[in-house]
């Protein structure tokens, strides 16, 4: 049987050679298993390391830089091909210039791909990569430490009732830390005081929620709900809203005696949104949450020894 040549390099192959008449050396170099740019940038967060190529910020899973890099690269060049899930990649870094800042700014990247398959196939491709630095969304409203899209309020009836608001933030402040932990878009922006408690301003919307389920679990109170149009979102054509949830809590807990319109009587229980009540001839009262806010109500203070 006569020899068969490549086309290319004149290299002898056989029958066997799938490669319209080529080598497989010169049949990967004219096709290659992935085509990538020479040249790639993306901006990464310098306070969270969290990248992007244009706005959409992603968060980093992993501390490590080279790490992040790798993430982005497969991200946002390699998207397609690592779906496919037919070629395994691999990075090496060289040429790494650093800012006077000592912030890592270009390298070299070779990326390696190997054909799941048959690893044999494979292909190398050395492209020139630029980080760009910058603040994302989050961070930049952190630095500003103004930025906030819910309020919570927290009050009491009496100044003498400080004592909750003070166990209710410590608990509220625990709660956001290990929350900001795990999620950096989880913060409290500022606290005022008022006069009868004070503003939580927050984040997000969902932290006011979290914060209100969380405190369900240790305090009684009620709640109320408003938001106020404050602008409008040009690009998804609707309504910004600034959300606002208004906490009053009870001014008494279980056992507790308290004067109600000259009346004394013992909280024999608190459920979900009502109160029992045992007056001194026994009869029991059931009221509304509301209806201790609409009277005026006087705790008997407990003796020592009580």
């Amino acid at each position: 049987m006569p020899h068969r040549f490549c086309a290319i390099c004149g290299t002898v192959i056989d029958e066997f050679a799938p490669h319209f008449g080529m080598c497989l050396n010169c049949y990967l170099k004219e096709n290659p298993l992935f085509e990538l740019p020479n040249n790639y940038r993306f901006k990464l967060c310098i306070d969270c390391q969290n990248y992007a190529k244009k706005e959409d910020w992603i968060e980093s899973e992993n501390e490590d830089l080279f790490k992040i890099i790798e993430a982005a690269l497969i991200r946002f060049l390699l998207k397609s091909y690592v779906k496919q899930d037919m070629i395994l990649f691999s990075f090496s870094f060289d040429t790494l210039v650093y800012s006077s800042r000592d912030l890592l700014t270009s390298m070299d990247v070779t990326i390696l791909g190997k054909l799941r398959e048959d690893q044999k196939i494979s292909h190398q491709h050395t492209l020139k990569l630029n980080i760009d630095y910058d603040l994302c969304k989050n961070c930049t409203n952190l630095r500003a430490g103004m930025y906030y899209i819910s309020i919570l309020q927290l009050r009491v009836t009496d100044k003498s009732q400080f004592g909750v608001i003070k166990e209710a933030l410590s608990q509220i402040s625990f709660f956001v830390e290990n929350l900001f932990a795990k999620n950096k878009t989880q913060y409290i922006s500022k606290i005022e005081d008022q006069n009868l408690g004070v503003d939580l301003y927050l984040s997000t919307k969902e932290l006011m929620n979290r914060i209100i389920s969380h405190m369900r679990a240790n305090f009684t109170f009620i709640l109320n709900r408003t938001k106020k149009l404050v602008g409008r979102d040009s690009q998804k054509g609707r309504g910004i809203y600034r959300l606002k949830a208004l906490i009053k809590f009870l001014p008494f807990k279980k056992n507790d005696a308290v004067i109600i319109n000259k009346v004394t009587y013992v909280v024999e229980n608190i459920t979900k949104n009502k109160v029992v009540l045992r007056d001194e001839n026994s009869s029991k009262h059931l009221k509304n949450f509301t209806f201790f806010f609409k009277n005026k109500i006087s705790l008997i203070p407990i003796k020592e020894g009580d």
